[in-house]
């Protein structure tokens, strides 16, 4: 029997360190666990701390989208009116394009129409030219055949 004694002394040793040896892996566990959850707990504090700065962030970038949203209305109608005044644009430089062609063909023509007169005052100048010349060349020959003697001017002479 007493190798049953020591035998059950054995095992009670052995399960007295194998107590031992679950005690302080228990020990070693709850102390992780432990650590764990402070871990958690901080990281479950900053993680209220981050939501709550993800909600301000969320709200402040719904405020941002909302007045660029606002201020991109502005500028469409921004753009229509400049749209609008490139079209305005568009059609002055159309009439103006079409005033001046129209100016152009205005000034063409009178300048052809000038040059029509110059050239017909020209022709009428030529003409008075030559009329002239032509009564100064009758006056001239009325004059001398007026100078000379003639047979009724010496009867009217001799009568005197």
């Amino acid at each position: 029997m007493l190798i049953i004694e020591i035998s059950v002394a054995c095992i009670a040793a052995g399960f007295l360190v194998l107590v031992a040896f679950l005690v302080a892996a228990l020990q070693s566990a709850r102390a992780s666990l432990q650590q764990v959850n402070e871990t958690l707990a901080h990281i479950d504090a900053k993680m209220d701390a981050i939501s709550q700065e993800t909600v301000k962030l969320m709200h402040s970038t719904q405020l941002i989208a909302d007045d660029v949203q606002g201020k991109m209305k502005s500028v469409d109608s921004l753009f229509q009116s400049i749209g609008q005044v490139g079209e305005s644009v568009s059609q002055i430089t159309t009439s103006v394009r079409q005033v001046s062609a129209t100016v152009s063909d205005s000034v063409r023509r009178a300048g052809d129409k000038v040059n029509r007169e110059r050239n017909q005052a020209a022709e009428l100048m030529e003409w008075a030219t030559l009329g002239l010349h032509l009564w100064r060349k009758w006056q001239s020959r009325r004059q001398q055949s007026d100078s000379r003697p003639t047979k009724k001017n010496e009867r009217d002479e001799n009568d005197v």
